[in-house]
């Protein structure tokens, strides 16, 4: 395609958000095409146009991304300009439904009631005690004492990136579900409708689906007055929640601009990334004009986790000479090495032990993983910013004073000796810092000096775990009370410098990322390391997409009918991880079968003989 077509799809997305005249979309960008570019130069373009009369009206543009890193990034391309709203899709869901408390309650109360009728049913049907039947009676005791006491919530609350455990907090799947279930319907379809003229839906494969659906009915009842823009490519979906072949669901009548110049990866990876996804679609890049040639290589190991770290030093000592590149020879921050699980960037980062702590409670996992999680954040936000500051006073006392609840205005004007509370401050700042220069305490210690002094505020469920002390036997899984504060527990317990290396693997500053966390991003020099046995999982297989491994039947149905399976999640996956790269790609495979992994991959015409390696 020529650069004037590739032209063409802007022009085309551009045209399409007009408030007179508004035409819905489905820009497939794929890896690479500068869609957020795109994105931004629409948006630009539509308010030089129209921002007047959104001014005068009162309306915004709305842009829904996936990640609060993706917000910031819009937000700061386009000066943050008030009237464009950039936000997550459970912070925008939660703006559209906020205050509609009588319809939240009888919404609730209906689903409540189903929701103790599934469980009667299921405890009807249960044979004898056991963790099952005492998990659904737990279950079942919670939700009617929610029923019970409905009317006694006089307005509903939710935060996008907290664990909302409040009695009055709506959790994220009910967020969710709300908005499905009211957006196609009067009155939430014009206030949707009214206040933003234009949604404009990044990532949209990966959208949570009823909202998608949802979305795709308020467009077809409002279609002289509402653009619905979704910008994506059907080959980067990797996460099961969003609409399975958005493009089979968009309307015949929709635009679909497409962008097919790869303007990241060099072309020899445009090439190997067009032969994974053939099997797929019919969708194929084209690298940029002055794109240079770049490497790609295959190495596959015989299964050995406990020497990864060694091999994989190896492996990027042996890129470094093929490439020419002596930054892949410079240890892990020369290059960014791609893991299918965070456990495995937790063995080789050493916070293994604190991350399986909390990621074993399911209430715990999107707070851990996005950094949000109160608990972390009094350690990752609060002590870790000022030990960073304690060699510099100015520094420090700033560390102190933007976050110690003892130097806020309110607590300020009602001390009467200012000067000695000055000194409870620093003095409470010299035990903090104190405790860090002999040894790595644990964070239990440092959690009890922080409670004692009140330099931070430490969060309920620390102080709860707190109490208990040291961790005993674990309790029952179904309850999940009980199996929060048991995880807070072994948290406690694990030294400072693990909660450090985290923090730093969760902010993306870490040489490691994973498979699914890196869409979007782009490194010079990228190690893809597959290893279906350290990951643990059962959503993807590598083993079987490389042949080593016979899909099941289920596989094999499920890929015949166009549903989705283990075989295209794993190949959308690897699309998605090779695609990062700018300069040169290694791909590690540990495999009980190398040989056979490196004949299926030649084979299948993925890579020549001399660009795979056995080791």
């Amino acid at each position: 395609m020529s650069e004037a077509a590739v032209g063409d799809a802007d022009t085309t997305m551009q045209a399409c958000l007009n408030l007179t005249d508004p035409k819905s979309f489905f820009l497939y960008a794929g890896a690479g095409s500068g869609k957020t570019h795109s994105l931004v130069e629409a948006i630009r373009e539509f308010k030089r146009r129209e921002r007047e009369r959104l001014t005068f009206e009162g309306r915004r543009i709305a842009v829904i991304t996936y990640t609060n890193a993706a917000c910031d990034e819009i937000l700061r391309r386009l000066e943050f300009d008030p009237l464009v709203e950039v936000s997550t899709i459970h912070a925008f869901c939660w703006r559209l439904i906020q205050g509609f408390d009588n319809e939240i309650r009888e919404w609730l109360r209906i689903k409540l009631a189903q929701d103790i009728e599934k469980i009667e049913g299921e405890l009807a049907r249960s044979k004898g005690d056991n963790k099952t039947s005492r998990g659904n009676k737990r279950k079942l005791q919670s939700k009617t004492r929610r029923l019970e006491t409905l009317d006694e919530i006089t307005e509903f609350i939710y935060s996008p990136t907290g664990d909302n455990s409040e009695r009055q907090a709506l959790n994220h799947d009910e967020v969710i579900k709300l908005v499905a279930t009211f957006a196609p319907e009067r009155p939430l379809l014009d206030v949707l409708v009214d206040r933003y003229p234009v949604v404009l839906i990044d990532e949209s494969q990966d959208t949570h689906a009823p909202v998608m659906e949802a979305f795709l009915k308020v467009q077809q009842l409002a279609q002289t007055r509402f653009c619905l823009g979704l910008l994506g490519d059907t080959m980067q979906q990797i996460y099961g929640h969003g609409v399975t072949r958005l493009d089979k669901a968009i309307p015949a009548y929709w635009l679909k601009p497409e962008k097919t110049v790869n303007r990241r990866c060099p072309r020899r990876v445009v090439d190997f990334i067009n032969v994974i996804r053939r099997t797929a679609d019919n969708h194929q890049q084209i690298p940029k004009p002055d794109a240079i040639e770049g490497v790609v290589r295959m190495y596959c190991v015989s299964q050995s986790q406990g020497h990864a770290p060694s091999l994989e030093e190896y492996i990027a000592n042996s890129m470094a000479a093929i490439t020419g590149d002596g930054e892949w020879a410079t240890g892990p921050d020369g290059r960014k090495t791609l893991i299918l699980e965070h456990k495995m960037a937790g063995r080789r980062m050493g916070f293994e032990k604190l991350f399986t702590a909390l990621y074993a409670v399911e209430r715990l996992q999107t707070g851990l993983l996005d950094g949000t999680l109160p608990a972390l954040r009094v350690f990752s936000e609060g002590v870790l910013p000022i030990l960073i500051a304690k060699d510099d006073n100015y520094l420090l006392l700033e560390a102190v004073r933007s976050r110690s609840p003892l130097l806020s205005r309110d607590v300020l004007q009602s001390t009467g000796d200012q000067m000695a509370h000055m000194e409870r401050v620093e003095e409470a700042t010299r035990d903090l810092l104190s405790l860090f220069e002999k040894n790595d305490p644990k964070l239990i210690e440092i959690a009890t000096l922080l409670l004692q002094t009140q330099l931070l505020d430490v969060p309920d469920n620390l102080i709860a775990a707190m109490v208990l002390g040291a961790p005993d036997e674990a309790p029952d899984p179904e309850d999940t009370n009980a199996m929060i504060t048991y995880s807070y527990q072994l948290f406690l317990e694990r030294p400072f410098s693990e909660l450090a290396a985290f923090a730093s693997y969760a902010d993306g500053f870490s040489p490691y990322g994973t498979h699914q966390g890196v869409k979007g991003l782009e490194f010079p020099r990228v190690m893809v390391v597959i290893n279906d046995e350290e990951a643990g999982g059962f959503l993807f297989s590598y083993d079987k997409l490389l042949g080593i491994k016979e899909p099941s039947k289920t596989d094999r149905d499920n890929e015949r009918d166009g549903k989705d399976n283990a075989l295209a999640r794993t190949r959308r996956l690897l699309y998605v991880t090779c695609s990062r790269a700018e300069k040169s790609l290694a791909i590690v495979v540990y495999t009980p079968h190398p040989t056979l992994a490196k004949q299926n991959v030649v084979a299948a015409g993925w890579l020549q003989e001399s660009e795979v390696e056995i080791l």
